[in-house]
């Protein structure tokens, strides 16, 4: 399965996370309770602690929930959860398609 990645700026410097070969099944779960708290469009099921815990275990508990709070553009928070969700659930055109939305492919953006 082709991996994912986002962009985080930590300590003044952006640094590129990338999705573990490996994902548990549990995440599953997670990840099917969070693309519906996000398709519910409810404000009180949008950005929930339970979802950012979710991105850290989701790309290998490489960076802290404090990292990704303070690291990720505020514009790209729902779309960051809602595409790693997708992408845990095998939805991997779809996930690319809203992690990168301006590329062609899911190619990144600029190549």
């Amino acid at each position: 399965m082709e991996p994912i990645s986002i962009n985080l700026r930590i300590n003044g410097k952006n640094k590129k996370f990338v999705t573990p070969n490996f994902i548990s099944g549990k995440l599953f779960r997670d990840a099917a309770e969070i693309a519906e708290d996000i398709e519910s469009s409810d404000p009180d099921r949008l950005y929930t602690e339970k979802q950012i815990e979710f991105i850290c275990a989701a790309f290998g508990n490489k960076f802290t929930a404090d990292d990704f709070e303070n690291g990720i553009d505020a514009r790209l928070v729902t779309r960051t959860i809602y595409g790693t969700a997708n992408y845990v659930l095998g939805n991997i055109a779809e996930a690319s398609q809203i992690l990168n939305p301006d590329s062609k492919d899911g190619e990144e953006p600029g190549k």
